[in-house]
């Protein structure tokens, strides 16, 4: 009798819920009980003025308690990484202690602005402990920060610090100043980021053996994006403790109304755009330049006025504008320095970014908030639009960019090529004249495709321009009408077969001609036309047809020399020139 084992199955675990599982692993893996800490001791710090008895406390004993929390926190941070490993958490920490850093840079605000003494005092102290526990934190991490990075972070803490001391003597500076103040801070703090651009162009190996697992760009610009962000509250807190309306008007104190706007941080935001350019031209991140072109575009949209903006930002705004300029017509003008430095660094789309911010700075109005065309178009962004196509034309070889050029400087000084006591026509001449300068000199200078179709042009055009300043002085009825003519058409005349000549265009050859034989016909037309007018000559008629078959026997004896036979093969190699033709490398 054979007995079978008996199986025993094992003791089943109860089943852990895969939600709660899922749960556990993300409160352990991003722990934001540091976060929900810190702010909790932010709110407590922020009642310490602010109690219902209206009594003012010292603060000196909240100096210490921030003091020794931020402490508390650095331990923290230094054992779990020194002991732990634990890199994700001592990441969190150190950026809530950046945070407590700012924090401590702008409770004691009301304690400048009452006790100025005492708050310089305790703003040093402030600045001292940030910048020693920094460098303790980092040294005694073996976190590796290279000076080119270094420096500028602890720039930007001592503009954290210091800066309010400007404005704590509020009393005895002017109201204005102190405005004036407060919307340089983001502008100085933009500067100190541009101190940044000789550590982006070192690349990612300046900070590849940092000390830790974090890579580049996480480490170290996730440190300054922060503080960026936190310049940017600075800003409004300032002008909240320190913009003098609050003396004068309670209600806009308990309003929160102050000279705050969003334009104030352009100038910071642009120094964001350009390090972001800057990381992607060296990292070679074509998504990171793109979003650096979008920058301008954005402070323009932080340029213009809120729907519903206040008396006093609207007060402060228009002193801005009839001091420096609108918001929006600066923020153009910043627009065409960043896409100026962009096509330095050759970024595609850079030069046509810049051209348009600059002419959208020459019709915007400087003395208006919003966006409003201005009556006359303002020079000096047209001229410099101008200069800059012409270097670059120049030395690229480029008759294109040459030629855009010079077409921009005659259209911005359109309005004062008006003559007084000339009319429109004449004007128009002018403008003309111009035209025809300007593309005759650039299709001789280059020998590019685009210098040939100038070439082509210009002949028709020259012509075109001869007739019209011979048909203006038509009907003048005064010997000095025909002199002017008579000027006119020998000038260009010589013109087109000398640059025929240069060229080696057969095109001027025959505008030449054309130039010469119209322009007398016209002169002859004038010349009788005056001595009707003036004598009631009876045979002009019969004069007339005289020309006429004079013109006549001319084409006669042409086509008895065999000219006329001849035009085809010559008109086939009009538009190019005799090294063209001999098959020479012209270009």
């Amino acid at each position: 009798m054979t007995v079978e084992p008996v199986s025993v199955s094992p003791v089943s675990q109860p089943a852990v819920p895969q939600s709660r599982s899922r749960l556990r692993r993300l409160i352990c893996s991003q722990n934001p009980f540091y976060l929900l800490s810190v702010c909790f001791v932010l709110h407590a710090s922020a009642q310490w003025f602010h109690s219902d008895s209206g009594e003012s406390f010292s603060p000196w004993p909240l100096l210490g308690l921030t003091v020794g929390y931020i402490a508390l926190l650095a331990v923290t941070g230094f054992v779990i990484v020194r002991f732990g490993k634990v890199w994700d958490d001592a990441r969190s920490i150190l950026l809530l202690i950046l945070l407590l850093f700012v924090e401590m840079s702008l409770i004691f605000d009301e304690t400048l602005v009452r006790e100025p003494d005492t708050g310089r005092r305790l703003l040093i102290a402030g600045l001292i402990f940030s910048m020693v526990l920094s460098e303790i934190l980092l040294l005694g991490l073996k976190i590796r920060l290279p000076w080119l990075f270094r420096v500028p972070y602890h720039l930007l803490l001592g503009l954290l610090f210091l800066y309010p001391l400007l404005l704590a003597g509020k009393n005895t500076l002017q109201m204005q100043t102190v405005s004036w103040l407060i919307l340089a801070f983001p502008t100085v703090a933009g500067g100190i980021l541009l101190t940044l651009l000789p550590a982006i162009r070192r690349g990612p190996k300046y900070t590849q053996d940092n000390g830790t697992p974090w890579r580049w760009p996480w480490y170290p610009w996730s440190l300054f994006v922060f503080l960026a962000f936190c310049i940017a509250f600075r800003t409004y807190a300032i002008s909240l403790s320190f913009d003098p309306v609050f003396g004068e008007s309670l209600t806009a104190a308990l309003s929160f109304e102050s000279t705050f706007g969003l334009y104030f941080l352009i100038p910071l935001v642009f120094a964001v755009g350009l390090l972001l350019m800057e990381a992607g031209l060296v990292s070679k991140h074509d998504g990171a330049i793109r979003l650096a072109l979008w920058v301008p575009m954005i402070c323009l949209v932080m340029a213009l006025p809120p729907a519903s903006a206040s008396g006093t930002y609207q007060a402060f705004a228009l002193r801005v504008t009839e001091q420096v300029g609108s918001p929006i017509w600066l923020t153009l003008l910043l627009s065409a320095a960043f896409y100026g430095y962009a096509m330095v660094r050759r970024v595609v789309t850079a030069n046509v970014l810049m051209a348009w911010s600059l002419i959208a700075a020459s019709r915007i109005s400087p003395q208006m908030l919003n966006v409003t065309l201005s009556t006359q178009p303002i020079i000096w962004p047209l001229v410099l639009l101008a200069v800059i196509e012409f270097a670059r034309g120049i030395q690229r070889g480029n008759s294109r960019e040459v030629f855009v050029s010079l077409m921009i400087v005659i259209a911005a000084l359109q309005p004062w090529l008006q003559p007084m006591g000339q009319t429109n026509t004449r004007s128009l001449l002018i403008v003309g004249g111009l035209v025809t300068i300007a593309l005759l000199g650039t299709g001789a200078a280059f020998r590019d495709d685009f210098a040939w179709l100038l070439r082509i042009v210009g002949g028709p055009l020259l012509l075109l321009v001869t007739m019209a300043g011979a048909v203006l002085s038509h009907g003048a009825g005064s010997l000095s009408a025909i002199w002017y003519t008579v000027a006119v058409v020998a000038i260009t005349t010589v013109i087109a077969f000398a640059y025929g000549a240069a060229v080696q265009m057969r095109l001027y050859q025959l505008c030449g001609w054309t130039s010469g034989l119209l322009g007398t016909l016209v002169i002859i037309v004038e010349a009788v036309s005056l001595l009707l007018h003036e004598s009631g000559w009876r045979g002009a008629t019969s004069f007339s047809v005289g020309i006429g078959w004079f013109v006549v026997a001319v084409v006669i004896s042409c086509w008895k020399a065999g000219w006329l036979r001849s035009l085809g093969p010559w008109f086939g190699g009009m538009l190019t020139s005799r090294s063209e033709r001999l098959d020479l490398n012209f270009y």
